[in-house]
């Protein structure tokens, strides 16, 4: 802290000596480039459906601790992501309500990591390959995108670590912080011969603000751009991560809560309920452009094991996942068209032993689970003048099966087979800087392997009742750029049909697993306006508001023998807010961001809230620093939730016993300093 403290007195002891780094641009700069979340030739201002982009400048990334993705993707219109501060099930992360009944990982929402999925063929995605330090960019489409990516009925969430890299670099940063936190991330980036290389690799440590919630993970990555020929290239990606810490603390009743928040389910102490994670990943993506066209192919294969001690089992997945794609477009003066096609295949093993303190006991399960997707798409824009017209189709065909080789009760083998047509259409029209869209989409969420393995009646084999929901999404919007004021404004009107619904439920018998089924329809509209204001150099402004009424919308849906038809969505606040500005002070860089949550119920019965709240974070940080020759010196201190405010970050929506709650650490700070060279 000292060193800190006499960096932060150089800048002003010594200020002709320090260069000015840029800051961090809330304006987003609009490029003519491809939007790759949306696989087909569209620029993001011009694009007939709500998305979002996010470019992370080099400083912001420099001076955040890089412990959860909200630190990157905060502010996004339409993306809310809860941190639980319980890295063992990850943060809970929804587009436009779409996965708030996700109990760990992300459900709804299709993420992709430089251009590989972690979002498996069954539609779940589990985060903790990412390390937020490096994410250099971030698109977001809202709203049903199946047309575009398949099993995902709320959105595409892509996430970049491959920025451009106009000069070689190297750089190393050390981080400390509350609760046993340290982080050490190395980086470099390098041109050889017109190819473009970039490499990373970190080291986290948390003891936690929870008792048994310790956390512990290596990270490396990396990716390579080398141009084959004058119209030709080939991207190579690969990312790893290896944890063998990451302790469960569970969730807490009101009254636990209340008591004292910092402590863990003790049945999950008992049980030593925690994750013990290996990950890797690689793909390899090849393009070629033409006059008016591109073809681009891909393929990736991804390797996970799984070791799950949890109150009510010890559960161990060995996963292998390979998959490719093939997409070709045409820009014509006639029209745009892209057609393609996805193939991917998971294989999970998976075995289940009773939890005995902590250690295997007895087998009770042991199967392969195999998930096949196939799929053709394509998409269409007829341009009208300062009209367009897009529509979009897209088939997918899914295979479920199962080999039982646990043979004490009976052959549980099977095979189920989902199948989806997503259409989509919509219409746009430009004026100037003022650009509105109105369009239809539709969306599926198939049951994953994990929700159909969990049968109500604790038998083996797939759920046979369960089966996808489907969802149609209408949606109008707005985008204005006022270039004068350097103001950004993005407004956004939704409605949603959800039917199908797969709801998760607990027993007394299942505990603390969570059990699923097909119940109702619910209807999901919304309001989602932001805005970005650069009214001088060194200043900005960021704000991002979001109205939810969510309900379930049918009335035959019941629990408790009670008729849920009008009851809210649980998860989900009406309202939401986020506000960040940033000002410089000669030398001094300082950002503040607010957080506003309204209050949510927790259940579907509606009988249990999560109380409102604001939460403000601090960021200081000084400008790049010349340190010997070539190099550069960048400190940072951030403090998170200032004023101290007591809540839970989370919710474990419908928890069996009323352990609903997550709670979220009082006031806590990160410090660290970055060498670039």
């Amino acid at each position: 802290m000292t060193v800190l403290v006499l960096l932060f007195t150089s800048i002003f002891i010594n200020p002709g000596s320090v260069s000015e780094a840029p800051s961090d641009t809330l304006r987003m700069e609009l490029m003519d480039v491809r939007i790759e979340a949306s696989r087909v030739t569209e620029t993001p201002d011009r694009a007939p459906f709500a998305v979002s982009i996010r470019d992370i400048d080099e400083h912001r990334r420099y001076i955040t601790a890089g412990v959860d993705l909200g630190e990157a993707l905060s502010g996004i219109p339409g993306l809310w992501i809860n941190n639980r501060h319980n890295l063992a099930v990850g943060e809970r992360l929804s587009v436009r309500g779409m996965g708030w009944r996700a109990a760990f990982g992300v459900r709804g929402v299709h993420i992709l990591l430089d251009g590989v999925p972690l979002t498996m063929p069954d539609g779940q995605a589990i985060m903790s390959l990412v390390d937020p330090s490096f994410i250099s960019r971030a698109e977001l489409i809202r709203g049903p995108s199946s047309g575009f990516w398949g099993n995902a009925g709320g959105g595409a969430l892509l996430l970049f670590t491959n920025a451009s890299i106009p000069e070689n670099f190297a750089r190393g940063r050390f981080t400390a912080g509350s609760f046993g936190f340290y982080k050490t991330d190395l980086e470099l980036g390098f041109n050889a011969g017109g190819n473009q290389f970039h490499l990373y690799s970190s080291h986290s440590y948390l003891d936690g603000y929870r008792d048994h919630s310790r956390f512990e993970a290596f990270r490396i990555g990396g990716n390579a751009l080398i141009l084959l020929t004058d119209n030709s290239r080939m991207r190579v990606t690969a990312a790893f991560l290896d944890s063998p810490i990451s302790d469960n603390p569970g969730s807490l009743t009101i009254d636990q809560f209340n008591e004292n928040p910092s402590q863990a389910n003790m049945a999950n102490i008992n049980q030593n309920a925690r994750k013990i994670t290996r990950h890797g990943q690689v793909g390899i993506n090849y393009s070629i452009f033409f006059n008016q066209s591109d073809f681009r192919v891909q393929s990736y294969a991804i390797a996970r094991k799984l070791q799950n001690p949890l109150s009510f089992a010890w559960i161990q997945v060995d996963r292998l996942v390979w998959g490719a794609r093939a997409a070709y477009s045409m820009s014509a003066d006639l029209a745009d068209v892209s057609v393609g096609t996805d193939v991917s295949i998971q294989s999970d093993v998976r075995r289940n032993w009773a939890n005995v303190g902590g250690d295997k006991g007895e087998l009770r399960l042991d199967q392969q689970e195999e998930v096949v997707n196939r799929a053709l798409f394509a998409r269409a824009k007829l341009p009208l003048g300062s009209f367009a017209l897009s529509a979009g189709l897209r088939y997918d065909w899914l295979t479920f099966s199962v080999i039982d080789r646990f043979l004490t009760n009976d052959d549980n083998s099977g095979e189920r087979n989902f199948y989806s047509l997503t259409p989509m259409a919509g219409l746009s029209y430009e004026y100037g800087d003022w650009f509105t869209y109105l369009n239809v989409s539709t969306g599926f969420e198939s049951p994953t392997t994990t929700e159909l393995v969990n049968r109500p009646d604790m038998s083996l084999g797939f759920n046979r009742d369960l089966q996808p929901q489907q969802t149609v999404g209408l949606e109008w919007g707005n985008r204005i750029f006022f270039n004068s004021l350097n103001l950004d404004v993005d407004i956004a009107l939704f409605n949603m049909w959800v039917n199908d619904l797969i709801l998760p439920f607990r027993t007394a018998e299942g505990g603390d697993r969570d059990f699923f089924r097909n119940v109702g329809s619910t209807t999901q509209r919304g309001i989602e306006v932001f805005a970005g204001w650069r009214p001088l150099q060194n200043t900005s402004l960021e704000v991002n508001y979001a109205f939810s009424d969510f309900t379930f919308s049918s009335d035959d849906i019941f629990e408790n023998g009670e008729s849920l038809e009008g009851n809210a969505l649980p998860g989900i606040p009406e309202h939401r807010m986020n506000v960040a500005t940033e000002q410089g002070f000669g030398l001094l860089l300082a950002r503040v961001e607010a957080e506003y949550s309204g209050s949510f119920f927790t259940n579907n019965v509606n009988t249990v809230s999560n109380h409102a709240y604001w939460v403000f974070n601090l960021s200081l940080s000084g400008r790049d620093i010349p340190f010997m020759q070539n190099a550069t010196l960048t400190p940072f201190l951030r403090v998170n939730n200032l004023f101290d405010t007591t809540y839970s970050g989370s919710v474990i929506i419908n928890a069996f016993g009323g352990r609903y709650f997550e709670p979220a650490p009082g006031i806590n700070f990160n410090v660290g300093i970055s060498v670039r060279i």
